[in-house]
């Protein structure tokens, strides 16, 4: 048993702003992304042309997706170069052997109720740390570079067409890339679903304050963390 501390701050304000611009331009772009593929809204009674509805789409999806990547960028200097402890590349290391060794397991077990007690942890978990490095940053790395080399198609020659059209060879086609950005993009609903049960469930069990220090930065009643090493 560790000792307990009753409160300590954990989430810096930057990494809180990140993760509420990120999950408003996640949901976003997928809704909006959605209607691109498969437009599900029946357009109003008269001239289609007037509403231009699928342009309106079109400009809500770009102009999100590039507040998206500025802060995908802040996220990514911030984990590399950022005065923060517990949202530093350096202080979880999700590519370390280790992650995947006795702590990866006894908090996998924790979460599917094989075993009582919970692993305490005060910044990330092993699990946590390696699905957020998967899902958000390796995932969310993926969706710019493919969503840019669509986007170059609108202008041939152009930044975004030079530097990343080169992946719609690839992929073989044009319609390949957009069947793949579109069926990747289903990863973040799903990592969703497990990240609110995870969260939830630290709250209910452990009672560590998890879903409001996202807001507060303030994680309560938590004990030292395991060793790695």
């Amino acid at each position: 048993m560790g000792r307990i501390i009753e409160e300590i701050y954990v989430w810096k304000l930057p990494v809180r702003m990140y993760h509420w611009i990120n999950a408003i331009c996640i949901t976003v772009l997928l809704l909006s992304g959605f209607f691109i593929a498969a437009p599900y809204l029946n357009p109003p009674i008269g001239e289609a042309v007037w509403f231009k509805q699928m342009s309106v789409f079109r400009f809500l999806h770009f102009g999100t997706a590039f507040i998206f990547i500025a802060n995908y960028l802040f996220r990514m200097y911030w984990a590399l170069f950022g005065h923060d402890k517990y949202a530093r590349f350096a202080g979880f290391k999700p590519w370390s052997p280790k992650w995947w060794g006795k702590p990866f397991r006894e908090q996998m077990s924790s979460y599917l109720f094989l075993r009582k007690d919970e692993p305490s942890y005060i910044g990330h978990n092993p699990v946590a740390a390696m699905s957020y490095f998967l899902f958000i940053f390796i995932g969310s790395l993926f969706m710019i570079v493919t969503g840019f080399a669509m986007y170059g198609e609108n202008n041939p020659g152009g930044f975004s067409d030079t530097w990343f059209g080169w992946l719609i060879p690839l992929f073989g086609s044009s319609y390949n890339l957009h069947i793949v950005h579109h069926s990747v993009a289903w990863i973040f609903p799903f990592y969703l679903i497990l990240h609110l049960y995870a969260v939830f469930r630290h709250d209910v069990v452990d009672r560590t304050s998890v879903t409001s220090s996202i807001i507060t930065g303030y994680k309560h009643k938590v004990e030292d963390e395991p060793s790695l090493d």
